[in-house]
């Protein structure tokens, strides 16, 4: 049984608007701003720990490429004894 031949369509008689609502408008943009990404705190950066992530990559990569891990070892090795 088809209902669409048997039950008149109870949506023909909706009003449709031509623009969004207020209340719509209002939500999306309250939306939009608690979604907004928040500007990036600038992290304090030093050689220390520029070279603990890099080591910290190395030791992932090391099960499938121990010569580019051992690479990235020496880099950060390098890296830490760098003289401003």
């Amino acid at each position: 049984m088809n209902l669409s031949t048997t039950e008149p369509n109870r949506y023909a008689n909706l009003a449709i608007h031509a623009g969004p609502s207020p209340l719509g408008t209002w939500l999306k943009a309250a939306l939009m701003r608690l979604m907004a990404p928040a500007p990036a705190k600038p992290r304090l950066r030093n050689r220390e720990s520029e070279a603990a992530e890099v080591r910290a990559w190395a030791d992932v990569v090391r099960r499938t490429d121990p010569r580019f891990a051992d690479d990235l070892f020496a880099a950060a090795d390098r890296h830490e004894a760098m003289v401003d």
